[in-house]
């Protein structure tokens, strides 16, 4: 499995430049060592193309070989790391958070010290740059392989599937096909540029929600351009709450893992927390950023975050949105029921999200006056910002490492005291 994700984000072609990339490419290749492997891999974006090549000739000029898998999900190039004997991962796509970003992720078994000085090699120990084209099979034999395919197939599953790829290769629908769904497609392209944000944008969610309830469809899915991403729809048009998909993979895999330990980012609802423990396990909060270290740390049976993040140790401790379709069709047919039913089983509470600007310099002093708040007679959680657990409550701030701007996640079991709650964080801040 992969310890550490490592994530660069910046403007294409200002603050990630070519010579940027190129820089990194060396950096990472020197880290690895000569003549290791290096597996690389993009989102269909036209600026993905060009950074991972810049990236590939400075892990070149490093004296590491090149495994290039070209387009391809997140999932699929993660579960094919160990076929190819890859000392690290990096992965390029659009951001999710501003058009004009790229985003680099570097997935490896050792945090990787950036802020090194790169040093090329010789002309005559220049790494090897090698294209493969069989992992995207492997990742299918293997994915039928792990669930229950007859069961799934039993039921002939009828989908709405929104997701940007290669028009020629279609991947996720042959998956779903294998797997006796009939799949109505959304969201291809034919060019090199998918154009829009990759994200489940509200745009692309009503229009599955839309199409889903008009053609009679069991589900809709949306996957963002890197396929570990995943919102789902119900065969009414609504949008199932994350923290609700987080409780129904994690009743169903603690069926047969009682005691086992789940890990999730600190935003987890109080919902999920009553889930782990009802079946003697434990559920461990952790920052955005450690749930893959935490999930191998603690030897957990299953972990997610939000937005639509979740991870199947079972298959491969990876963020894998497709594995999530097919698991969560595989407790649909299991379950011989709907998703809207399954999530009807999973308590909701009252839950609120913003955000608020503010000035990276003041960031530190909101934490401060939230601790000397609320920290006499309460349990505080300082992993990813600061969380407070008060009685059927409790407020997360977390400030954005990128913008100026801090994020506020409040959720309760009374509607009176979310409202309450959210006023007076609202004054709070605001008289920092």
């Amino acid at each position: 499995m992969t310890k550490y994700v490592q994530n660069i984000r910046g403007v294409v072609n200002t603050e990630i430049s070519n010579e940027f990339a190129s820089r990194l490419g060396v950096i990472v290749g020197n880290f690895v060592g000569p003549k290791k492997n290096v597996v690389v891999g993009r989102d269909i974006n036209v600026p993905s193309q060009m950074i991972k090549r810049s990236i590939t000739t400075g892990l070149m000029a490093a004296g590491a070989d090149v495994i290039e898998f070209g387009i391809a999900p997140i999932p699929v190039i993660h579960y094919n790391k160990d076929y190819y004997n890859a000392s690290a991962i990096i992965t390029i796509s659009k951001s999710h958070l501003r058009p004009e970003d790229v985003d680099i992720k570097i997935f490896s078994d050792h945090e990787i010290p950036l802020q090194s000085h790169p040093k090329c090699v010789t002309w005559d120990e220049i790494g090897n740059l090698q294209y493969v084209y069989e992992y995207r099979d492997f990742y299918e034999k293997a994915i039928l392989k792990q669930v229950d395919t007859d069961n799934i197939k039993s039921k002939g599953f009828f989908l709405v599937l929104d997701y940007k790829e290669e028009v020629t290769k279609p991947f996720i629908p042959r998956i779903l096909d294998k797997l006796g769904c009939e799949t109505v497609l959304i969201g291809s392209v034919s060019g090199q540029s998918a154009g829009d944000f990759p994200e489940p944008n509200p745009k692309r969610m009503s229009l599955v929600s839309e199409l889903t309830t008009a053609i009679g469809a069991d589900m809709g899915i949306l996957l963002d351009n890197d396929a570990d991403r995943v919102v789902f729809v119900d065969h009414h048009g609504n949008m199932i709450r994350e923290q609700t998909v987080l409780g129904i993979f994690a009743k169903y895999i603690l069926q047969d893992n009682p005691n086992g330990n789940v890990v999730s980012s600190i935003v987890a609802s109080q919902s999920l927390e009553e889930i782990v423990s009802g079946t003697g396990g434990q559920l461990i909060k952790t920052s955005v950023d450690d749930v893959l270290y935490e999930m191998e740390s603690n030897c957990a049976v299953f972990g997610g975050d939000e937005p639509g993040m979740y991870v199947f140790p079972e298959f491969q401790t990876c963020f894998d949105g497709i594995y999530a379709v097919v698991k969560m069709l595989e407790i649909m047919a299991t379950e011989n029921n709907t998703i809207s039913a399954l999530a009807g089983e999973i308590r909701e509470y009252n839950r609120t999200g913003f955000t608020i600007q503010c000035e990276h310099e003041k960031k530190d002093e909101i934490i401060e006056t939230f601790m000397a708040k609320f920290e006499y007679k309460n349990n505080i959680n300082t992993v990813d910002g600061i969380r407070v657990d008060l009685k059927d409550s409790f407020i997360l701030i977390r400030p954005s490492r990128f913008e100026p701007l801090v994020r506020i996640y409040i959720e309760s079991k009374s509607a009176k005291k979310l409202q309450e709650l959210t006023e007076t964080v609202k004054k709070i801040i605001e008289n920092v």
